[in-house]
C-alpha cells in the first residue's frame, strides 16, 4: 500500500518487469493494481480475484483499506511511505491485517484447532519509510514495532549539499544567483511552495500559481511548469513528462512531488517558507534530488531569522534516524492510543519517552526474554494477574 496512485503505477510496473523472467515458472504469482482511478468493472474483478485467492498480490493506495476489500489469506503487507498515511488510516489497515485472514469463507472451513489457528494468524508487516515521523519512531521505541536503519546512500549517489536562507531580498537574489548558476550548467531546478494560490488568511505565504509569470520572467530562456495536487492525474505525468525530457527546465511545485516523483538529472531544489513544512516533509523533499551522479543542492528559505534555527538539523545530516529523534525531542511521540501526533504522553507522568527511551528498549528485550520462556505467562503467574488487573489480555495481542 502507497500514498499516491503515480507511485502505485510506479511499483506495479516494475514488479511486472521482474516478473517477466518467470515464463516459465508453473507458479508464477498474479499482479493486480488497485486505486481509486480504476475502472468500476476491472475494480470488481479485481476485488473479487483478491477474495478467492486468484490474485496473490495486490498493489494499491488507500483503496487497499476500503471495506469492500477481503482478502483469502493475507500473509504479508508492505506499507511504502508509511509517514503519509495518518493514525485511522494506519488503524483500519492493522485492523483490515488483523481480520484478514478470518471471513466468512474460512470460518465455514475450520474444522480442526490447528486450522483455526491459521485462520487468525496475523500476516507479517513491513512498513517503510525515508524519514520515520516521531510517532513511529515512539511506536519503535515501545515495542510494537522493531527498527532497521538502512544508512548508506545508492551506489553512485552523492549527497545533496543543504543551504538554510532567510528569505529577504538579499536572499531571494541568492537564490536566483544559485538557480541561474545550476540552469546554465545545464541542471533542472524544482520550486517547492506551501500553497497553490494566494491566500488573505495567510499573506505571507508565497503561491505555486501566483509565482509563475513572477518566475518566467526572473528567468528568460528557461521554461517553467506548474505541478500541483488539483491537477488531473494527465495533466500531472505530462507536466513530468516534460521536465523529464528537457521541455521545462524549472518545475514550480506543492508539497505533491514529495513522493514517488523520479527525474535523476534534476539537481536543484528551492523549498519557500520552509518553516511551513515539517523535518520529515523537508528531508522527504530533499531526496527529489540527488538521485543522479550530479552534485544537487538543496536550498531552504525561511520566511524569518527566528525559523532558522529549526532548520539547521536539516543542514547538519541526512539521516533520517537522526533527524526523526530531533523531531522526537522538538515535538514530543504523540499519543500512542490515540489521534494526537505531538506532544508528550499523559500515559506517562513520571518518564518522558524521548529523554527516557532507553528504559522502554531495556524493558522491551526483559518482556521479550520472558515471553520466551512462556509465551502465555503460565511460568509467571504474578506478572499475569498483575497485567490482567491493568489491561485485558487479547489472545492475539492489541
Amino acid at each position: 500500500m502507497v500514498p499516491t496512485e503515480l507511485l502505485a503505477i510506479q511499483h506495479y510496473e516494475h514488479l511486472l518487469k521482474l516478473l517477466e523472467n518467470l515464463d516459465e515458472v508453473v507458479f508464477k504469482p498474479t499482479v493486480a493494481l488497485l486505486t481509486g482511478s480504476t475502472p468500476l468493472k476491472q475494480s470488481r474483478m479485481i476485488r473479487k480475484g483478491i477474495q478467492t485467492g486468484e490474485i496473490s498480490m495486490v498493489i494499491g493506495t488507500h483503496s487497499l483499506i476500503a471495506d469492500s476489500v477481503e482478502f483469502a489469506a493475507l500473509r504479508i503487507t508492505v506499507v511504502d511511505e508509511q509517514h503519509r498515511f495518518g493514525v485511522i488510516q494506519r488503524g483500519r489497515f492493522n485492523s483490515k491485517l488483523y481480520c484478514a485472514s478470518s471471513n466468512s469463507n474460512m470460518e465455514d472451513a475450520i474444522t480442526d484447532d490447528s486450522s483455526k489457528s491459521d485462520a487468525y494468524m496475523a500476516p507479517h508487516v513491513l512498513a517503510m519509510s525515508a524519514t520515520p515521523i516521531p510517532r513511529t519512531l515512539a511506536l519503535a521505541l515501545y515495542g510494537d514495532m522493531t527498527m532497521t536503519q538502512i544508512t548508506d546512500l545508492p551506489p553512485g549517489r552523492i549527497p545533496v549539499q543543504t543551504f538554510i536562507i532567510e528569505g529577504n531580498d538579499k536572499g531571494l537574489e541568492d537564490v536566483y544567483k544559485m538557480m541561474l548558476g545550476e540552469l546554465e550548467d545545464g541542471g533542472k531546478v524544482y520550486l517547492v511552495y506551501p500553497i497553490i494560490e494566494l491566500s488573505e488568511q495567510l499573506p505571507q505565504l508565497r503561491a505555486a500559481s501566483a509565482d509563475l509569470e513572477v518566475i518566467s520572467h526572473q528567468f528568460r530562456g528557461y521554461n517553467c511548469g506548474l505541478l500541483h495536487g488539483k491537477m488531473t492525474s494527465e495533466e500531472k505525468e505530462e507536466t513530468l513528462r516534460k521536465f523529464r525530457t528537457g521541455e521545462i527546465h524549472i518545475l514550480l511545485a506543492t508539497q505533491v512531488i514529495e513522493i514517488g516523483v523520479d527525474v535523476p538529472d534534476a539537481s536543484m531544489m528551492v523549498v519557500l517558507n520552509s518553516e511551513r513544512f515539517g523535518i520529515a516533509q523537508l528531508h522527504q523533499l530533499r531526496g527529489r534530488v540527488g538521485r543522479g551522479t550530479r552534485a544537487s543542492k538543496c536550498v531552504l528559505v525561511a520566511s524569518a531569522a527566528s525559523s532558522l534555527n529549526r532548520l539547521k538539523v536539516l543542514e547538519q545530516s541526512s539521516d533520517g534516524f537522526y533527524l526523526a529523534n530531533m523531531d522526537l525531542l522538538l515535538r514530543g511521540p504523540g499519543d500512542l492510543l490515540g489521534k494526537k501526533q505531538s506532544g508528550h504522553l499523559p500515559e506517562f507522568p513520571v518518564a518522558r519517552l524521548e529523554v527516557d527511551g532507553n528504559i522502554l528498549q531495556d524493558a522491551r528485550i526483559a518482556a521479550l526474554t520472558i515471553l520466551s520462556a512462556s509465551h502465555d505467562l503460565e511460568q509467571f503467574p504474578e506478572l499475569k494477574l498483575e497485567l490482567s488487573i491493568r489491561q485485558p489480555l487479547c489472545l492475539l495481542g492489541d
